[in-house]
C-alpha cells in the first residue's frame, strides 16, 4: 500500500470517528485481502443463506435456520471493527464483573467462545429457547464473547462485512453495536447520550430482559414510554407498568427492580404521582381477576405466590404511604384519589399482615411503622362505624 494511500485511510478513519453520528452510520475499517485469513467463499455462501432466514415480516416457506456457526463467523470482524472504533477491551476479570453487574435475572448457556444470555421471551421452555437461540428476530438474546470481551446480539453477516469483486473486504460495524459496548463496558456517557436518542429499544430491553436498572436515565426512558402507552389504551391500563418492577426470570425466581423503585421514590412530587398511582392499582391486581385481559401471561394474581404478593404490597406501601403523608396536604386535588392499597387489601385479605410480620417486614426499613399505622387506622374506622373487632 502506498504511503499516500495509507495516510488518506488514516485521515478517513479519524474523520469517521470524530464527526457527528447519525442513526444508520457505520464505522468502516478497510482490510486488505486475507488479513484475517477469511474463507471468502464461505462468507459469500452464508450471506446468501441468511437472505432466506426469518426476519420480522419476512417468512419464507423453507427458511434458513441460523446456528452457532453464524455467530462464530462474526466474532473476528466485530472485534476488528470495535478496536478500530476505539473500544477498550477489558481484562477478563473486569469484563466478568461488568457482565455480573449488567445481567441479573437470566438463563445462560455456555460455549467455548461465547455465552448466550437468553432474554425473557417466548414461552420460557428449554425446547423453545434452544430452537430460537440464534434467530435474527424472535428473541432479544445477547451473546457475551469470551476471548475479546464484548457483547452483541445476533447480527446478519452482511451487516458486518462487505466482499468486493476482487475478494478484498470491508468490515462495517453498525454504530449502535459500538455505542452499546463503549457505554456498557467503557462507561462512555457520550455513547449513552447517543443510545438514548438512537437505540431506545435496546436500552429498555436492558431493563426488561436483562434486569439492568442502575441508570436513572434509562429507567426514566422505560417508565415514561410505557406509562404513556398504557395510559392511552382503552381501557386505561397504567397499572400494567408494575410488570417492570416485579417479575419472574427464566428460572422462575422472583425479581424486584430496585432501580425502578428508587426512580419512583426520587421523582414523585406534589405535582407528579403518576407512578405511585399506577403501582397502587397494580397492588390490587395481585388479588383480583384480570377481567379486562390487561396482563395476559403476566397476570400477577397467577404469577406470584402469597409471600411474593405480600412482599410486593409491602414495597408499594412503603413508598406510597410516606408520599401521601408528604404531598397530599400540598396538592390535595391531585392526591385526593390516592387509594392506599395496603389499607383496603388488609381488610379484604387479613392474612397479609401475618405474612408481612412472619417475614420480618421483608427487611423494609419503614414497613413496621407503615403496617402498624395502617392497622390503627382500620381499627379507628371500625370504631367510628360501630363494628366489632
Amino acid at each position: 500500500m502506498k504511503k499516500e494511500t495509507l495516510l488518506l485511510l488514516c485521515f478517513f478513519t479519524f474523520f469517521l470517528n470524530c464527526k457527528d453520528k447519525v442513526n444508520d452510520e457505520k464505522i468502516v475499517d478497510i482490510q486488505k485481502k486475507d488479513t484475517l485469513n477469511i474463507d471468502v467463499a464461505e462468507i459469500k455462501n452464508l450471506i446468501k443463506l441468511q437472505k432466506n432466514a426469518n426476519y420480522i415480516d419476512y417468512r419464507p416457506d423453507d427458511p434458513y435456520h441460523p446456528t452457532e456457526k453464524d455467530l462464530l463467523i462474526l466474532i473476528p470482524f466485530v472485534e476488528q471493527g470495535l478496536k478500530s472504533a476505539g473500544y477498550k477491551t477489558l481484562s477478563s476479570s473486569e469484563f466478568e464483573n461488568k457482565i455480573k453487574d449488567l445481567v441479573k435475572d437470566n438463563r445462560f448457556k455456555e460455549y467455548d467462545a461465547f455465552t448466550t444470555i437468553f432474554a425473557n421471551t417466548l414461552d420460557r421452555t428449554n425446547k423453545t429457547l434452544n430452537e430460537h437461540e440464534f434467530d435474527f428476530d424472535l428473541t432479544d438474546n445477547q451473546f457475551v464473547i469470551n476471548k475479546y470481551n464484548f457483547m452483541i446480539p445476533m447480527l446478519f453477516l452482511r451487516d458486518v462485512i462487505k466482499i468486493n469483486k476482487d475478494d478484498s473486504y470491508l468490515i462495517t460495524i453498525p454504530h449502535n453495536i459500538i455505542a452499546r459496548n463503549k457505554y456498557l463496558f467503557n462507561e462512555s456517557k457520550v455513547d449513552l447520550d447517543w443510545l438514548l436518542v438512537n437505540d431506545k429499544d435496546f436500552l429498555m430491553d436492558l431493563v426488561v430482559s436483562l434486569g439492568y436498572d442502575k441508570e436513572p436515565r434509562i429507567n426514566k426512558l422505560l417508565l415514561e414510554y410505557y406509562y404513556g402507552m398504557f395510559n392511552e389504551s382503552v381501557p386505561i391500563k397504567d397499572e400494567k407498568i408494575g410488570i417492570f418492577f416485579f417479575t419472574k426470570d427464566l428460572n422462575n425466581n422472583f425479581c424486584i427492580r430496585q432501580g425502578l423503585l428508587d426512580y419512583v421514590k426520587n421523582n414523585t412530587t406534589a405535582k407528579d404521582n403518576r407512578f405511585i398511582y399506577a403501582l397502587d392499582n397494580y397492588a390490587y391486581a395481585l388479588y383480583g381477576k384480570d377481567l379486562d385481559m390487561i396482563y395476559g401471561s403476566d397476570d400477577p394474581a397467577k404469577m406470584f405466590n402469597d409471600i411474593e404478593k405480600a412482599h410486593i404490597v409491602s414495597i408499594i406501601a412503603s413508598i406510597e404511604v410516606p408520599a401521601i403523608t408528604k404531598y397530599k396536604s400540598q396538592n390535595p386535588e391531585l392526591w385526593n384519589n390516592a387509594g392506599w392499597a395496603l389499607y383496603d387489601l388488609l381488610i379484604q385479605h387479613p392474612e397479609i399482615e401475618d405474612i408481612i410480620v412472619k417475614n420480618n417486614y421483608f427487611g423494609i426499613k419503614n414497613m413496621k411503622q407503615v403496617l402498624e399505622d395502617t392497622i390503627d387506622e382500620i381499627d379507628v374506622d371500625k370504631i367510628k362505624r360501630g363494628e366489632d373487632f
